[in-house]
């Protein structure tokens, strides 16, 4: 049993009671707990889920190019590549929106979006159509009028396009009174932007305006910004009401009085009203659905009033949806004067809606625009004081991105000036730059996004799922509570507090940088949990070493580990900062949420973990709470070293009991102390027994494998005495080496003394464990370099010949759209088929199919009758009931068969994933061609690119009256999209360029901090076990999507953090020797490196003093020509033959340094060592990280892929830092620090025989 040393040097003569330390503790402790309820509470208040778990917006958006040809066949005339990063440009500008876009075809895209990212469809819908683009605008006097209209007349006008002015802007820095201020840069295209200066003269009476200023308004997607003014209440958080209530307050009441005033224009009128019309939907007391439409500008619309104010209009608002599209409000930003003459793309009049409910022509755009722009900037100027706050951030980053004075130089007056070629402006913050200059670039593109259909899709995870994975990850955490409590009681219970406060706190965070909760939040959430208690357990097992088995006391142990621990920590949270830093720059979308979670997470830990926790953990220690009660502290589990932990661990227990009865001077319960006295005894016997059994048994395995190599040495001296000794010299040589290394493995008993302080013996035994320890990583590596070779080969094989498997956010799919008049044709087929064809057998699914159908056709006649007066709504459910139809044909390839007329067997359709979506509003190519009547749309996806499967289901359409051959139009039509994906082969080309950016960023700090020896060691895993894991991936078939790359990276990080951790205690132990230590360990491989630089030494001083002995004879002896080079070709000779010789010698070295280097057994311990660590944490890890994977793929079963993808991920990490980083490190790290003790040698060697020359030269 190990006493306790608890005797610390007391300076006070009356110890105090500890009052305020204890009072301190329990502050920290509350502050931790209140924290992590608070964080957690404010958190589930603003969560924004994503796709995953709640779901996603699907839009079909056709991509026309304002600056290209318009096509001849009625398609979009924009190329899906270009578009996709333009659109991505426009929607993620930061990249953390997880806006996922895929390729639909040469014209068209998909555009996937979790439903929390905006706040309905109609919202969604917007952003993508945004096609206002940017106007620079004259903000004198706040009129707001188009600056690139230089001359208007009633029926012409001259205007050049935003590209005429710039080329492309990017976001900067400017300095400014010691300090760099964010700014965007515009690049000038010539001199035109300079010409819109006013002179002097040109200013108005009473205009106070210098020469060489331009008061300059520049103005982002007008359309989209028109949109957010009129969709307020969408925009902002709180409850239905409270928003609804700020809406009329805010916007709508402010904008009827204007409307109302009698100076307000008709044509302004005109336009408000059209801009806020919309329709929505009522009951009438007999139940049945009506439409209304009004504008929110009038308060009674007909004789409906549900617009008159917040309390009416919250009856209806769920219904409610605005029919004017404010893209009609609005030109192309590139538009130039030919597009506004006749025949020009806006030389029509625009049609506004009006108080009879009709679309009438009114005005031309350049009007609409010139009328509108003005009264809304104004009004958001005046009224952005109520505006909610967030919103009004938005308003500004989103749409203006600059409002003030240009000049023509620098000056501190104004915020914008020309600077050569580029024109400066300033601006609030990076971000903004950041966001304008991308949103600048990608509007200036012409571009032209239009909506043909969007869909809701709910979740893969279900909230039954999502709730379960909670409740287990609970679960999970619950038991590393127990297991820190158990392992390092009161100390591990802190720790954990201090743990869950980091998570709390960085899943706050989410909402700051307003991320979505996905995937990624889970394995980063673990990834910081398991950081944290790995540099827990580090202070904790050093407090433990010191206190337990150096009997020192508690307060110095403790000091002494945190200044053992502090820099590990440290090293830790570098490993998880720079690739996260590295990812946040480089990647979006999930990896960027990821890599911003893993900031702030390592940014909290070092406040928490670092500095609080040394805090706390220093005054519970001060406090003599764990010094007055040892159960408290740390269990000592020395024991454990021992084997038989439990066993061992009921001893501890009882010793300590007994102890602890003895000390009670008091009152001494005999009888229980007997009876303890009684269990203790006989564990010990039975331990007795056991460790007999054990010895028994090492005694058996070790006669076993000295059997086993006697009979090998057996084996190959056969071998040897077969073979001729002449013609296989070399062969018998090879094997007489194999011979002899087998009988020193066997009977070495030679002992090292290790260091100076006293000898270390080491058994035969030992230094077989050791050596077979070694043996078996060597041969772990092996295996592990063929296995990673053979998944290589195995998966790049399954990618050739099956292809990857991809799950709905990498493409692999195929959409097949109808819509208009061709719902209700499949309608009136589907109504029709009577599934009576039983000649292919199968009568009980056909009678299933059609009482299914019959079932469905019943409804849509019982909702016609219901709702007889609603067309729209009728049209709507005959579309449902279709969609319907189809969803459950396409669960049973028969019927997918028997409808195409397909009975093949070698051709026949087989059963695929798929999804089926319908809606409402469907646009086809032309987003003017608006009617009263909304066109339906069917969208069945199906989750391959096999063309001969598609040829089958465009053959069971053709079948059911849908012709793909017929020529779409706005009313009818139907189309087919084979999806590739865009955005995620930008995030694997991030990844790639993040990991080597990674391996860049590492460089310097692992440099310093640790030797070129480990940096090489960790770059091979941080290269080769990500790309192993996509093999593993590609091999097991298992669907690659975000979710799986998601995994990967969590890899990298895994890799990375466990390279640091096991190299870490590495470097512990090689910085444990001293120089001399070390000297001893390598002195025969030091002698011979030193014996091969010396004779490399003397052959250069030799050839050295023969050269000069060869051009002194040429030159005091005037030899001719072909004396000299006869002399020169004998030099020669020389040189190569004396580097012959070297080179003999220095072969010759490198076999003794082979051989003796198998007798230096330090290295090989430091491996055992490290690898004895390694594994026990990286199995921890691994288990935490397993369970972690099977409870979410048990639980979040349409994700599974996540979870495998996982396991996969952090096993092959793991074993390949054990297996080929380690080892890799051990060769290297042997060669270091044999050259770099040779080095000193040769160098020291080199000082003695200088000097022993000048002392010779001194006696001479």
């Amino acid at each position: 049993m190990v006493n306790l040393n608890n005797k610390e040097k007391n300076i006070s003569k009356k110890p105090k009671k500890p009052i305020v330390k204890s009072f301190a503790i329990l502050i920290i402790i509350c502050s931790l707990v209140l924290g992590i309820v608070f964080s957690n509470l404010k958190f589930s208040e603003n969560i924004k889920l994503g796709s995953d778990f709640k779901g996603y917006y699907s839009a079909l958006v056709s991509v026309g190019n304002l600056n290209e040809d318009e096509s001849i066949n009625g398609q979009p005339n924009g190329d899906s590549n270009e578009g996709a990063k333009a659109l991505n440009e426009r929607l993620n500008p930061m990249g953390n929106n997880q806006i996922i876009i895929e390729k639909a075809g040469k014209n068209f895209l998909k555009v996937l979006s979790p439903v929390d990212a905006y706040q309905n469809e109609t919202i969604f819908k917007n952003q993508i159509q945004k096609n206002g683009g940017i106007v620079l605008l004259d903000s004198t006097e706040n009129k707001y009028t188009d600056l690139q209209i230089s001359a208007e007349e009633s029926n012409k006008i001259e205007r050049k396009g935003i590209n005429d002015y710039f080329t492309g802007a990017t976001s900067t820095f400017i300095n400014e009174s010691n300090s760099k201020n964010p700014a965007i840069s515009y690049s000038l295209n010539g001199d035109n932007f300079k010409s819109l200066f006013p002179k002097a003269e040109e200013g108005g009476a009473g205009e106070t305006r210098e020469e060489g200023t331009l008061p300059l308004f520049i103005l982002l997607d007008a359309d989209g910004f028109y949109n957010d003014i009129r969709n307020y209440f969408n925009l902002i958080k709180g409850n239905k009401k409270d928003r609804i209530e700020e809406f009329f307050k805010v916007i709508v009441d402010p904008l009827r009085t204007f409307y109302d005033a009698t100076n307000t224009s008709t044509k302004v009128k005109e336009v408000l009203y059209d801009l806020f019309y919309g329709q929505w939907t009522e009951k009438t007391s007999s139940g049945i659905n009506t439409t209304y439409r009004g504008s929110l500008m009038a308060r009674r619309n007909g004789s409906n009033d549900s617009l008159r104010d917040a309390n009416s209009f919250l009856e209806v608002v769920d219904s409610f949806n605005y029919l004017a599209e404010t893209s009609k409000y609005v030109y192309d930003s590139n538009a130039v004067t030919k597009d506004f003459e006749t025949g020009g793309r806006y030389s029509q009049n625009v049609q506004l809606w009006n108080s009879s409910n009709t679309l009438t022509e009114k005005y031309k755009v350049n009007e609409i625009f010139s009328l509108i722009n003005p009264v809304l900037l104004n009004f958001v100027r005046t009224n952005q004081i109520l505006f909610n706050e967030t919103y009004a951030n938005n308003l500004a980053t989103n749409y203006f991105l600059f409002n003030g004075n240009v000049t023509e130089s620098n000056s501190q007056n104004s915020n914008g000036y020309i600077d050569g070629e580029k024109l400066i402006t300033k601006v609030d913050s990076e971000a903004k730059a950041r966001i304008g200059a991308s949103l600048f670039n990608a509007s200036g593109k012409g571009f032209v996004f239009t909506v043909n259909s969007v869909a809701t899709i709910d979740g893969k995870v279900t909230k039954i799922m999502l709730i379960s994975s909670l409740v287990f990850i609970l679960i999970i955490v619950l038991c590393l509570v127990i297991f820190m409590g158990f392992f390092y009681r009161l100390l591990g219970l802190f720790s954990m507090i201090i743990t869950l406060s980091i998570i709390g706190l960085t899943l706050l965070s989410l909402s700051w940088f307003n991320l979505a909760v996905g995937p990624e939040t889970i394995i980063c959430s673990f990834i910081l949990v398991g950081l944290n208690i790995e540099i827990f357990s580090s202070l904790f097992e050093n407090m433990k070493e010191s206190y337990y088995l150096k009997q020192r006391g508690l307060k110095t142990s403790f000091n002494i580990s945190i200044k053992e621990t502090v820099g590990i920590a440290l090293d830790l949270v570098v490993a998880l900062l720079v690739p996260a830093m590295c990812m946040f720059w480089i990647s979006s979308n999930a990896i960027i949420s990821m890599a911003i979670m893993l900031a702030m997470g390592s940014f909290f830990t070092v406040l928490f973990t670092i500095v609080v926790g040394v805090i706390l953990f220093k005054l519970v220690i001060n406090s003599q709470l764990i010094a007055n009660k040892s159960y408290l502290f740390a269990l000592n589990t020395d024991f454990a070293s021992q084997g038989k932990f439990f066993i061992n661990y009921k001893i501890r227990k009882i010793e300590s009991k007994i102890a602890k009865l003895n000390s009670n001077t008091k009152t001494i319960d005999k009888e229980l102390i007997s009876k303890l006295e009684n269990n203790l005894k006989s564990l010990n016997e039975k331990l007795k027994e056991i460790n007999l059994k054990d010895i028994e048994k090492n005694n058996k395995k070790q006669e076993l494998s000295k059997a086993k190599l006697n009979k090998k040495i057996d084996l190959i001296t056969q071998k040897i005495a077969k073979l001729n000794s002449e013609k296989d010299a070399k062969k018998i040589q090879a094997l007489n080496f194999k011979v002899n290394e087998l009988i020193f493995v066997r009977d070495d008993n030679t002992q090292n003394i290790l260091e100076e302080e006293g000898q270390i013996i080491t058994s035969t035994n030992e230094k077989l464990k050791i050596k077979t320890i070694e043996r078996n990583i060597k041969n772990g590596t092996k295996f592990v370099s063929l296995f990673g070779v053979i998944l290589l080969a195995v998966s790049l094989a399954f990618g050739l010949l099956f292809g990857l498997r991809f799950d709905n956010t990498f493409g692999g799919r195929t959409d097949y759209t109808l819509w208009g008049d061709n719902t209700s044709t499949l309608y009136l087929q589907i109504k029709e088929e009577r599934f009576e064809d039983t000649s292919n057998g199968s009568a009980d699914k056909l009678e299933k199919i059609f009482n299914f159908k019959e079932d469905l056709i019943q409804k849509h006649e019982d909702f016609i009758s219901n709702n007889s007066g609603e067309r729209e709504a009728i049209k709507l459910d005959e579309t449902r009931t279709v969609s319907e139809f189809l969803n459950f044909a396409f669960e049973d390839s028969f019927y997918i068969n028997y409808l195409a007329q397909n009975f093949s067997n070698n051709k026949s359709y087989k059963s695929k994933s798929y999804s089926v979506s319908y809606g409402d509003k469907f646009i086809f190519n032309d987003s003017s061609s608006i009617t009263d009547i909304n066109q339906n749309w069917i969208t069945v996806t199906v989750f391959t690119q096999d063309l001969k499967q598609s040829a089958i289901i465009k053959k069971m359409f053709n079948n059911l009256g849908v012709d793909k051959n017929s020529n779409s139009t706005s009313g009818n039509g139907f189309i087919t999209k084979a999806i590739k994906p865009a955005t995620m082969l930008w995030s694997i080309k991030e990844i790639a360029i993040s990991v080597l950016t990674i391996i860049g960023a590492l460089v310097i700090y692992i440099l310093i901090r640790f030797k070129w020896t480990y940096y090489i060691a960790m770059i091979v895993s941080i290269v080769l076990a990500p790309l192993v894991v996509v093999a593993a991936i590609t091999a097991l078939q298992i669907p690659l999507g975000n979710v799986a790359i998601i995994a990967i990276v969590g890899s990298i990080f895994f890799t990375i953090i466990s390279l640091f951790i096991i190299f870490g205690k590495a470097r512990t132990l090689i910085a444990s020797k001293d120089e001399k230590s070390l000297i001893n360990f390598f002195k025969q491989e030091i002698e011979i490196i030193y014996d091969t630089k010396s004779v490399k030494k003397k052959m250069n001083d030799e050839l050295f003093n023969l050269k000069n002995e060869m051009r002194l004879n040429i030159k005091t002896n005037n030899l001719p020509k072909e004396e000299k080079k006869k002399l020169k070709l004998e030099f020669k000779e020389i040189k190569h033959n004396k580097k012959i010789e070297f080179k003999k010698v220095k072969k010759a070295n490198k076999i003794k340094i082979n051989r003796v280097a198998k007798q230096n057994n330090y290295l090989s311990e430091v491996l055992v060592k490290t690898f004895k660590f390694g594994l026990v944490r990286c199995l921890l890890l691994i288990s935490l990280y397993t369970i972690l994977g099977v409870v979410l793929a048990a639980s979040m079963s349409s994700i599974w892929s996540f979870g495998t993808s996982m396991i996969i991920g952090t096993v092959i990490s793991s074993v390949f830092v054990l297996f080929i980083s380690l080892p890799l490190w051990v060769v290297f790290e042997q060669i270091r620090i044999r050259n770099q003790l040779a080095r000193k040698r040769f160098i020291n060697g080199l000082y003695v025989s200088n000097e022993e020359q000048i002392i010779e030269g001194i006696n001479d």
